[in-house]
């Protein structure tokens, strides 16, 4: 009885990490990255600000090696991010 309910805490406490972890599909780690970076990054989306959106791009890729430093990982999820968004608005054409 014991080991089936440590077994069963165990499998929720699982769960709800995944459950968390996985609650942003993006990747990006925005806890790395200063307060208001994802609402900018998205607003500029809604306002289809593809410039906007290309200078936060070109400066995630300026940056990559201090948030490598700083972070552990690089921009890579950041840039995806924002090259997704920018797909989306029609930056591309």
């Amino acid at each position: 009885m014991r080991s089936t309910r440590r077994l069963t805490l165990t499998a929720v406490s699982l769960l709800f990490t995944v459950v968390t972890a996985c609650s942003d599909k993006s990747g990006v780690q925005w806890d790395d990255y200063a307060p208001g970076v994802q609402q900018r990054i998205d607003a500029m989306g809604a306002a289809k600000d593809c410039t906007g959106l290309q200078s936060e791009f070109d400066a995630a890729d300026a940056n990559n090696a201090a948030t490598k430093a700083r972070t552990g990982h690089n921009n890579a999820e950041l840039m995806g991010y924002i090259d997704d968004l920018m797909r989306k608005v029609g930056c591309y054409g």
